[in-house]
């Protein structure tokens, strides 16, 4: 059954980043912000706090994955086995996007030569991105955003290691696997809110964003009826403890996703509403669509620097046209590799 709160969340979250991107690496951009100081000026420096929106729901999601395990009496399958499963779904779209960008960046060069965007990735670069490990090998990212497909398969790594360990420690001593899950988890995430997440030079590891994906989460666990307004105040008063030590705007983001999503079954009544079939597409595609739009922009601002486009109007179709072309090659890349079975 689709989460009509997760399908508007993700199809939202996912095209105010393309903009977010477009607006900081496309030469269409300056023109349409001196139009439109205000609007753009936040997309382009605030629009990044929505990936606090994928690392909620992603915590969530996981939650419903993973609790299934200590819910069924078979054993579950080996631990390499379903990391080795995970890293495929996540890398199998990222190879194809990452070496279309690589493509798309030659091609832009062919076309016109621009130093922000036509450096092509060296032989480490291409090895580190394969691997998901560019960002704690400190190498160039080849395309915008990839450093949360590392994170994200880091942060599931993490929450998995707690399920199997509950698992182990029940089989052999009789303990509530569940419990001793949401306590580490709970644990865990006090530790990225209150110290990891303050410290930035962790921010190319799971602990420093698992903050956020924790409280994703305990929403799951939380929103169980009896449990609703206890996870609630929880939440609420943990972010609120954080946001005292240090403030962090985009934990209020944080804050406000992870409460839709403890009490989505209520919120479920304006989101159905809101979660049309283009929604949905929107939030079916919102991954490939992430993975993929860098490139386009790359063509697309080489095509822009070349033919020298002045003027709103010219600029405003160019960016429009970017963005739906960018949305597009989601759709494909979607139907081509994320959505076949892995």
């Amino acid at each position: 059954m689709r989460n009509a709160s997760i399908d508007v969340l993700k199809a939202l979250a996912s095209q105010v980043i393309v903009v977010h991107h477009l607006l900081l690496y496309t030469p269409m951009s300056d023109t349409l912000q001196e139009k439109w100081p205000t609007v753009l000026g936040v997309l382009a420096n605030e629009g990044r706090y929505v990936v606090q929106v994928f690392l909620v729901v992603g915590g969530f999601l996981a939650a419903q994955s993973l609790m299934r395990i200590l819910e069924s009496e078979q054993q579950p399958s080996p631990f390499f086995q379903m990391a080795w499963k995970r890293f495929l779904r996540l890398a199998k779209p990222f190879w194809l996007a990452i070496g279309f960008a690589v493509v798309l960046i030659w091609l832009a060069g062919r076309i016109a030569f621009d130093t922000e965007v036509n450096q092509l990735p060296s032989l480490a670069q291409m090895l580190a991105h394969f691997t998901l490990t560019h960002d704690i090998f400190g190498l160039p990212a080849i395309s915008a955003g990839v450093w949360y497909v590392a994170i994200d398969l880091q942060l599931f790594l993490i929450t998995m290691g707690l399920v199997y360990g509950a698992r182990w420690v029940s089989d052999r001593f009789g303990f509530s696997p569940a419990p001793l899950v949401v306590y580490g988890m709970s644990a865990l995430t006090l530790l990225s809110l209150f110290w990891w997440n303050r410290n930035p030079t962790l921010d190319e590891w799971g602990w420093y964003f698992i903050g956020s994906y924790g409280l994703g989460f305990l929403a799951q666990w939380a929103s169980k009826a009896h449990r609703r307004l206890r996870g609630s105040a929880v939440i609420v008063l943990c972010l609120l403890g954080c946001l005292l030590i240090e403030w962090r705007e985009r934990f209020l983001l944080t804050g406000v996703v992870a409460l839709i999503l403890v009490n989505h079954a209520q919120a479920s009544i304006l989101f159905q509403r809101l979660a049309s079939k283009p929604v949905q597409w929107l939030s079916d595609i919102s991954y490939s669509v992430f993975l993929i739009h860098y490139g386009v922009a790359v063509l697309a601002s080489a095509v822009v620097i070349e033919l020298n486009l002045q003027g709103v109007t010219s600029n405003g179709l160019a960016f429009l046209l970017t963005w739906v072309a960018g949305i597009a090659a989601g759709w494909l890349l979607h139907w081509g590799v994320e959505s076949r079975k892995q």
